[in-house]
């Protein structure tokens, strides 16, 4: 090989083209026209083609795999799961409160107004009808759109429900969560109509103000149902979807408008709506009826947290979430008697809160300022209730108490709260079926969101007078009649050790001094029914107080057999003037046993429970039906009761104001109660046809009425009664509630007792003698 074919000027190399171009052209190598060496080289080409292709193939197929492994399963896309409220119902079919993670409620496309799907498809997806879950035309387009600047998106409704549904698929903006997304609407595609798509979408969308599904949204915007909303609440509604934050019509009027009208424009461009009502919509204003979402479709939450307890265990134990699964909860409230029951509530309470107050109030005083006089501690008890104290030590660096009350109580605003807060007068009311047990109405307290506490179930205070018909029952199925004769003087008893209990009413009525057992009860009188206790016990004329306690033991017996829960009461004789704790449904369903003839039969609050598609999960009935007394003995106690509401001869029953303030007439008997501080009123009133009854006082115990304040309205008679009575009044002037007037029967020849003539007292024992 010659020097020439080895040595290369290298500058001229880099220089030169054309002698590069020679350099490069040289055969170096004498093997270069070689078949065999080409034959090589040809299958090294060969085997590295091969190589790279199975790489591009390898990646193509990890690819698809990873694409595929993020789509939903055949058995979800058969099955696609969305959080559905569990919804808590009247036996008349309205909705009294939900149970959701998301505020849902699925709907058929039946319950959807027309205009609201027009909207959706005009403004979202105007070939949704034609395309196969991907709208190729439109994807074609987007380049045009993206050149001048318009940024549009190329999703279809059923591409947006793919994402909605399978949540897997993810809102990350990437060619891979695209395909997928894509690949997953057709495949809705072909399995579900393009209705059942619709249906699906509407469901599971979410709206502005925590609304998820077109059934709330419109619940929550206009207060109505999705099948009823018109043209310009469509158009307001389905605007949102673009951006449920920019566009909520609460928050943003003036853009929603906006929106509207663009959806308007394109409801008229696409044929649904004509010029002259896009020109007319246009010009309107958006008018909501906003309900929030802790109250849209939650008319009853006291009732509805009961209902929650109820079922939890059971809905543990059998794999249900209350909260998601979309359950049927079916009760026996009445949504026409709950309304009233709520309204009857708001309006009393609201009526009394003021008097209470100016109860409290000196002439010139500051706020309740007798209160705080009268009981001093009361208010530094509550600011140490208060979160503001508990931190006050580490706000004001000490260890002082006094310290922290100082700086505290010169903050007139926060102690000005902390005394209005604490004074506000609570309530309860419930009301029964005494024929099947079925609680009717339930009003748990004045406002759920300020206070969860339930004063129907959860609360438990003292009886006071509405205890007293517990005792009389034992007195009757012992053989007392409503006219035995007891005097209405009060009667002292002593313990082994010297002590005295002196029970007495507050004054002694005018009148003689004997006092049939039906006018002491009509007249709520402590004195007669102290005189009882000797002759329950089965010790005439003792003054013995440890000779009283197997009266207390009968009526604890009688109390629990109407299913008050004595456990924690103190089973002693001032038992009969109502020291035990009981709770309103409790009081109530006892009641219930006299206006049953005596049957007594636990109250129910749910008949059955249904899956969203309507099957029967659970269905209840009482568990607890017993006679506890006899007919005659509880048509006798109807009896003196009628006399609480009536009165007597030359005497008025403590209830009288039901028939005088309230014009009621029909046959009702009743019971009032006050505790001895006046921190609870109590009135129960029942008909063959329903009991009710309602509780008045203070959240806590320490707040009570003035008890020596003449004319206080802090006696049950005054307080609870009017909401028993505001409650008939508006059910009996509502025409579409169930309310019946049939009067009580007697036990079938049963004849009620009447006081012998010429009989003589038994002075000894206060009773007419046999």
């Amino acid at each position: 090989m010659s020097n020439d074919d080895h040595d290369v000027d290298m500058d001229r190399y880099f220089n030169d083209p054309d002698y590069r171009k020679r350099v490069l052209g040289k055969d170096k190598s004498p093997q270069s026209n070689n078949p065999k060496r080409k034959s090589v080289l040809k299958r090294k080409m060969l085997l590295y083609s091969g190589i790279a292709l199975l790489v591009i193939i390898g990646l193509a197929g990890g690819y698809f795999y990873y694409l595929v492994q993020g789509l939903p399963s055949i058995e979800e896309l058969e099955n696609p799961e969305t959080a559905i409220a569990t919804e808590i119902r009247s036996s008349d079919g309205v909705v009294l409160d939900r149970y959701f993670v998301e505020n849902r409620t699925n709907v058929s496309i039946d319950e959807i107004s027309p205009s609201i799907v027009n909207a959706l498809v005009a403004i979202e997806d105007h070939r949704f009808f034609e395309h196969w879950g991907v709208d190729i035309v439109r994807l074609a387009g987007l380049p045009y759109y993206w050149i001048q600047g318009r940024l549009q998106g190329g999703s279809t409704i059923t591409q947006q429900l793919a994402r909605n549904l399978y949540r897997k698929i993810g809102f990350e903006v990437s060619v891979t969560r695209k395909l997928r997304e894509m690949i997953t609407a057709i495949q809705i595609e072909h399995n579900y109509t393009k209705r059942e798509i619709i249906e699906m979408y509407l469901n599971t969308v979410e709206f502005s103000n925590s609304a998820f599904g077109i059934e709330q949204a419109s619940k929550t915007h206009y207060n109505k149902p999705a099948k009823e909303i018109n043209v310009s609440e469509a158009a307001t509604l389905i605007g949102q979807l673009r951006a449920i934050y920019a566009y909520n019509p609460r928050i943003n009027p003036e853009r929603a408008e906006y929106r509207r009208n663009v959806v308007l424009a394109q409801m008229h461009n696409r044929g649904f709506i004509s010029a002259e009502t896009l020109q007319s919509l246009r010009m309107e204003p958006i008018t909501l009826n906003y309900q929030p979402p802790s109250r849209a479709g939650r008319e009853s939450r006291y009732f509805g947290e009961y209902v929650r307890q109820q079922v939890q265990t059971w809905a543990d134990e059998n794999g249900y979430d209350l909260n998601t699964d979309g359950l049927v909860i079916y009760t026996t409230i009445d949504s026409r008697l709950q309304r009233h029951a709520e309204q009857a509530v708001r309006e009393k309470l609201a009526e009394f809160q003021p008097i209470f107050e100016q109860e409290w109030t000196s002439p010139e005083g500051e706020y309740m300022d007798k209160l705080w006089e009268e009981f001093p501690t009361f208010l530094r008890d509550y600011i140490r209730e208060t979160d503001r104290y508990k931190n006050g030590f580490s706000k004001f660096n000490t260890d002082q108490e006094s310290v922290v009350f100082a700086n505290l109580e010169a903050d007139s605003a926060f102690v000005d709260s902390v005394m209005r807060a604490r004074t506000r007068l609570q309530a309860g009311f419930t009301a029964i079926e005494p024929s099947t047990g079925h609680i009717l109405a339930w009003v748990g307290g004045a406002d759920y969101g300020a206070q969860q506490f339930d004063h129907v179930h959860q609360a438990r205070r003292q009886a006071g007078s509405t205890f007293k018909p517990f005792v009389y029952a034992v007195a009757i199925d012992n053989g007392y009649m409503p006219y035995h004769t007891f005097s209405k003087y009060p009667i002292s008893f002593i313990d082994r050790l010297g002590n005295r209990w002196n029970p007495k009413d507050p004054s002694v009525p005018s009148g003689p001094e004997m006092v049939p057992l039906r006018q002491g009860l009509a007249r709520s009188l402590n004195n007669v029914t102290v005189r009882l206790l000797p002759e329950i016990a089965g010790n005439p004329g003792t003054n013995q107080l440890d000779d009283l306690y197997p009266a207390a033991r009968k009526i604890q017996q009688m109390a629990e057999n109407l299913g008050i829960d004595m456990s924690d009461a103190r089973i002693v004789p001032a038992m009969a003037l109502g020291t035990a704790d009981v709770s309103l449904l409790e009081l109530v369903s006892a009641y219930t046993t006299f206006a049953n003839q005596g049957v007594f039969i636990e109250p129910t609050a749910i008949t059955r429970i249904e899956d969203r598609e309507g099957n029967v999960l659970k269905e209840y009935v009482p568990s607890d039906i017993q006679e506890v007394m006899s007919p005659e003995t509880a048509y006798i106690m109807i009896d003196m009761m009628r006399g609480v509401i009536r009165g007597g001869d030359g005497y008025h029953g403590t209830g009288v104001r039901l028939r005088n303030v309230y014009g009621i007439r029909q046959d009702i008997a009743g019971k009032t109660g006050t505790t001895q501080n006046s921190a609870d009123n109590w009135f129960v009133g029942m008909t063959p046809h329903i009991v009710m009854g309602a509780w008045v006082g203070g959240e806590d115990r320490r707040i009570r009425f003035p008890d020596d304040l003449p004319g206080s309205i802090g006696q049950g008679a005054r307080t609870a009664l009017p909401i028993v009575g505001e409650f008939i009044n508006r059910v009996q002037n509502d025409p579409d509630a169930p309310w019946g007037t049939d009067a009580f029967e007697q036990p079938a020849g049963f004849v009620m007792p009447e006081a012998p003539s010429g009989v003589e007292r038994d002075p000894r024992r206060g009773r007419i003698g046999w």
